[in-house]
């Protein structure tokens, strides 16, 4: 399958300076990560679309097995190049596309996808192949963790233009909303201090709300046990929560 004409337009070397204020976030979510995956008793874990290690490095360092895959080479080639003395546990890294998961069934005893890496399909049933590809790689009872925007919060940000200034460039965007689809467009401008040209992309994802994601979940053979409203591990409250994380066991079969 290929990656949409977008791809490593969006994910390169500005994005993680787009991301700081997420980044931020990592200690505490680390947190929460190791609690779960501590009932897997050091069986491999896998990070789905891992970008550059900002999680899968450091839970190796605790002593996980961890796999990361990413589409991104730029993203996997730095998280390669970081050193792993000291690691209690393990790091392999792959590129791939999480609708076609380069792994053998039941290779894992838990995944997890971090800040709303998925709906980016340009099909809807990709996301049906993306959650069947992750439970035919869980083995029966395997934990998945997906964290997503909490939609029911945050559409309002996401209607309309949008300006923001970090240390290597100025951000514009143009976001549109389809309401019958909650399928979100974006138009991004990179407008550089260093006086480059603009780095101009757009892309598309769509965002859900928690009855949608639990039909999907359930439909690909999740039991959603728990729906976070942060990696405080607060009950979500669409409302109010930040983040909207299901938390789900692969049925056995």
């Amino acid at each position: 399958m290929a990656f949409p004409v977008w791809f490593d337009d969006k994910f390169g070397p500005h994005t993680i300076e787009l991301y700081q204020d997420e980044i931020r976030h990592t200690p505490v979510q680390l947190v929460a990560l190791q609690e779960l995956f501590g009932q897997v008793g050091g069986a491999p874990v896998l990070d789905l679309c891992c970008g550059w290690g900002r999680h899968a490095l450091p839970l190796a360092a605790m002593g996980n097995r961890v796999v990361g895959l990413d589409g991104s080479s730029y993203f996997l080639q730095r998280a390669a190049g970081v050193s792993r003395g000291g690691m209690e546990g393990s790091l392999a890294l792959a590129r791939g596309d999480m609708r076609c998961l380069p792994f053998a069934d039941r290779s894992f005893a838990a995944a997890f996808q971090m800040y709303t890496s998925f709906g980016y399909g340009t099909d809807p049933q990709d996301d049906d192949l993306v959650l069947g590809e992750v439970a035919r790689v869980l083995r029966p009872g395997g934990i998945y963790l997906l964290d997503l925007i909490n939609w029911a919060l945050a559409r309002k940000a996401f209607d309309g233009k949008y300006e923001e200034s970090y240390p290597n460039f100025d951000v514009v965007e143009d976001c549109r909303i389809e309401p019958e689809t909650n399928l979100l467009r974006v138009e991004r401008a990179l407008l550089w201090r260093d006086g480059r040209r603009p780095h101009i992309y757009g892309f598309e994802i769509r965002m859900f709300d928690q009855a949608a994601i639990v039909r999907l979940l359930e439909r690909a053979g999740f039991k959603v046990t728990g729906m976070w409203g942060d990696f405080d591990r607060s009950e979500y409250v669409p409302a109010k929560s930040y983040r909207m994380i299901s938390v789900c066991r692969r049925e056995k079969s």
